[in-house]
């Protein structure tokens, strides 16, 4: 489809395309693409799987660059932004959205990761999401591994968001123009008025005691925020300098006028280095011809990530080198299930962690230091309908959890065993 005719707003974009194993529709173009080649990867949330961001950051799996930006903040509600390379947007936190093909359903998140749910037994499920997708009446929600929980509606449009804090956000949308106007709001009175474009890029966003307007330029790439506040002006730039792909972000210059980070690409459109003023947290990285990565931090170390594709999708395997400072997972090495999930990390010192899931993907035991006298296990029992532990067995502590309806954490009691 050409950029007249992308998806427009109430509608649900109907794709009839065959995508191979580990490739899903494109709702923005008529191809197929991988799932796990935009936003940040899931499974790198934790040292139970190996980090695939460096610098500022830049997921070296795919090249891609992310850019994460608060633009308000209160007590009870916030608002970013995210930018990915590998479409050039910039999503705001609420822009999480469905689109549907004739068998399948795809989830594009705030940060442009996409996923691919199809329909099973108990709804609609993901190879690569832990997450559940679910059809109520006329609209559809979705219960994440951290606790959110989304509501869409029939269109695909996302009509309310709980937080793992427990608060409820209510979105109503109208029409403004070519684009849309949005009002978030809570149950503490607050509420917040985003517009937006066709392609969900924030135009402007009004706010108690601040507006903030956003602009972009010939190619569609945002160059410039400005906000007003308390009836102080400031304005934010964004740089777009590379002469292969006019969309790549490689600079912001701050509201000081101080152009604090700098990024660059190769001829690929995937980021090789990362940097903020005066050289500082320089990293370079450089791909291999059979699809490994290099980093190289800012003292000259470098950090090979071999992968290998698995159910479709590209998964780090091995990596030799120099530790991450936030986690030191250097000279360790993986093994996968179908689903992406970790079963086995060796480390560097040849000390074996094993994983076992149940059915929904969710850890039910980890076993440290396994076939040595050293071995310690951690067993888990979950709530059978929410992403909640309700039992955390420890060799020598036991905790049991309770939740009120939302979620929230009601009482922790732990005993010795």
């Amino acid at each position: 489809m050409d950029s007249d005719n992308q998806p427009t707003f109430g509608g649900a974009s109907l794709l009839t395309l065959n995508c191979p194993d580990g490739g899903r529709p494109n709702p923005w173009f008529s191809a197929c693409t991988k799932e796990s080649d935009k936003g940040r990867d899931d499974h790198s949330l934790s040292c139970s799987s190996p980090s695939t961001l460096a610098g500022n950051p830049i997921n070296f799996t795919y090249g891609n660059k992310i850019q994460d930006e608060t633009d308000f903040e209160s007590k009870t509600i916030k608002i970013s932004r995210f930018y990915n390379s590998s479409d050039g947007l910039w999503r705001h936190n609420f822009s999480t959205r469905l689109y549907f093909s004739d068998r399948s359903a795809v989830m594009v998140r705030a940060d442009g990761k996409e996923n691919l749910f199809s329909p099973s037994a108990e709804g609609y499920i993901s190879e690569t999401d832990v997450g559940t997708l679910k059809k109520e009446n006329d609209s559809w929600r979705y219960d994440g591994l951290n606790h959110q929980v989304l509501f869409f509606s029939a269109s695909g449009d996302l009509t309310q968001l709980n937080d793992p804090q427990g608060i409820v956000y209510k979105l109503v949308y109208s029409q403004r123009g070519l684009g849309r106007e949005i009002v978030v709001s809570n149950e503490y009175g607050d509420s917040i008025v985003l517009v937006e474009s066709a392609k969900r890029q924030l135009k402007s966003l009004k706010a108690p005691k601040q507006e903030i307007v956003f602009s972009y330029d010939d190619n569609q790439n945002l160059s410039a925020r400005v906000s007003n506040s308390g009836g102080i002006s400031s304005i934010r730039k964004y740089h777009y300098e590379d002469v292969f792909s006019p969309n790549l972000l490689t600079g912001i210059t701050d509201e000081r006028g101080v152009r604090f980070a700098t990024w660059a690409y190769d001829r690929a459109g995937r980021a090789i280095s990362s940097q903020h003023a005066g050289n500082a947290g320089a990293v370079k990285i450089s791909y291999t011809s059979d699809g490994s990565s290099v980093v190289t931090n800012e003292l000259g170390k470098d950090t090979a990530y071999r992968y290998e594709i698995i159910s479709g999708v590209k998964r780090l395997v091995e990596v030799k080198g120099q530790p991450t400072p936030d986690c030191p997972a250097s000279n360790s090495s993986y093994t996968y299930n179908d689903r992406g999930l970790v079963l086995t990390k060796t480390d560097a010192k040849g000390l074996i962690t094993t994983y076992s899931y149940n059915d929904r993907g969710l850890e039910i035991s980890r076993t440290e230091a396994t076939g040595t006298t050293l071995a310690r296990t951690t067993t888990t029992e979950w709530d059978p309908d929410r992403f909640l532990p309700i039992r955390v067995i420890e060799p020598h502590r036991v905790t049991v959890y309770s939740y009120d309806n939302q979620g929230r954490e009601l009482t922790r009691q732990s005993t010795s065993r």
